[in-house]
């Protein structure tokens, strides 16, 4: 939860002193904590241009004393943000402020939590020699088939090639 204090009545009668922008996340509660500093009043917050963000929409208050107001932020809100109106007097007096929603997911970490550690490189010199010797079989095998007339030659030079490449795309680097 994010909290911002609004207070009421400090100045003089009717005043407001709101932040001038506010920051809530996806799928939090904007919490607004309304101090009257005065006698008892009326207060409406109203969320302007924030029908993608929240359900929330227009609340009139009597504010005696101290109050927290939540607006809720959809948990499906997209990034940006909308403008929320802070009205007393009847509407003689209007204070706006920006809430920016954030994501969280979008968030970049000041400090890395752990560092990752390098990882040795392997040794890839066998692989060659391996699908070479096997590359080489399997023509061997492909030839004595037309040499040799029979399924066995034929069989083999598909299957040695076939493992040749299964091979070598194991073992790549």
């Amino acid at each position: 939860m994010t909290d911002y204090s609004i207070n009421i009545n400090k100045r003089q009668i009717n005043s407001i002193e709101a932040p001038k922008n506010a920051e809530v996340f996806v799928g939090e509660d904007l919490v607004l904590k309304l101090n009257n500093h005065g006698s008892p009043l009326h207060v409406t917050i109203s969320a302007v241009n924030a029908r993608r963000f929240t359900h929330f929409l227009h609340e009139n208050l009597y504010l005696q004393e101290n109050m927290e107001f939540k607006i809720p932020v959809l948990s499906t809100a997209p990034t940006g943000s909308f403008q929320v109106d802070v009205i007393t007097g009847y509407g003689i007096v209007k204070e706006s402020f920006k809430i920016t929603v954030r994501d969280k997911e979008l968030e970049i970490p000041d400090v890395l939590d752990e560092i990752p550690s390098i990882i040795p490189e392997k040794s890839h010199y066998t692989y060659p020699a391996t699908v070479m010797t096997l590359m080489i079989l399997g023509w061997a095998a492909y030839i004595a088939g037309y040499m040799y007339y029979g399924k066995i030659p034929g069989f083999a030079s598909v299957i040695i090639l076939t493992l040749a490449v299964v091979v070598a795309w194991r073992c790549r680097p």
